[in-house]
């Protein structure tokens, strides 16, 4: 007899309560929940370039499987067209059959023991065996005929609907290449956007920045003031000061020619 371990005793007694509990349909919905969380978590820990390169690979391997179905298809065509000959080599025989036949039967038209064909003489029975002959000839090919017929319409059928699968694959096919294409260009200028919203700038340094030059431009300021003040001496009347009108001044710089202008 197998003995069940304490510790794993008490995880099933433990799972049977919480089963009893909330019931089996409520934890199959929490399992379900759980798996369909876990499985979204996974993919979206994938990176985006990686789900396009298998993207890229799914759709290349969609290629041979074209591939395969076109060459079923050829196969399909090149069949049809030699059932197309051998339908109208029938035919032909068929219409040479008849009338070969009706000239039998015309003959027999004739209340006569014996008829010529082809230089040679035949009784009335050898003419009338003959075209019993050529009558069960021209049904048994009738019968193969319609076979025929019949097999090329099917096959014909099929052609054109592995046709149009293969035309709507392949398009569904371009259509991926292209929205692939799309993805990859869209990521790219996803990447780009994203690595242009991550400069950062260290704003204490700017702001260290401005302050020195402001404390500059008040020393370069300061020094033209001293500057000034040493040019000009103490308690001397500035003479030489211009006292004109802007318009006089005006003049004189352009001439009064120039504001009669």
């Amino acid at each position: 007899m197998m003995l069940i371990r304490p510790r794993k005793l008490w995880m099933v007694v433990a799972a049977a309560v919480v089963v009893t509990s909330v019931g089996t349909g409520t934890v199959w919905s929490y399992l379900r929940t759980a798996h369909t969380q876990l499985g979204q978590s996974l993919r979206d820990a994938v990176p985006i370039a990686f789900e396009l390169k298998r993207l890229d690979q799914m759709t290349s391997d969609l290629i041979p499987e074209i591939r395969a179905n076109q060459k079923v298809a050829a196969q399909l065509d090149v069949e049809v067209e030699y059932l197309g000959r051998e339908i109208e080599a029938l035919r032909n025989f068929q219409k040479d059959a008849k009338s070969q036949m009706q000239k039998l039967r015309q003959a027999l038209t004739q209340d006569r023991k014996s008829y010529e064909f082809g230089g040679r003489t035949f009784t009335r029975q050898e003419v009338e065996q003959d075209l019993e002959r050529r009558l069960q000839q021209y049904d048994n090919t009738a019968v193969q005929l319609a076979a025929k017929e019949q097999l090329q319409e099917a096959r014909r059928r099929t052609l054109e609907a592995a046709t149009e699968r293969i035309r709507q694959y392949q398009q569904q096919h371009d259509l991926l290449v292209q929205k692939a294409a799309s993805l990859q260009g869209e990521l790219k200028l996803a990447e780009l956007a994203q690595e242009t919203g991550n400069f950062e700038f260290d704003h204490s340094k700017l702001n260290e920045a401005k302050q020195l030059a402001q404390e500059v431009e008040k020393r370069i300021r300061t020094m033209q003031k001293l500057v000034a003040g040493q040019r000009q001496v103490p308690g001397e009347v500035p003479v030489e000061a211009d006292t004109r009108s802007v318009a006089d001044r005006f003049d004189e710089y352009f001439g009064r020619q120039a504001a009669t202008k």
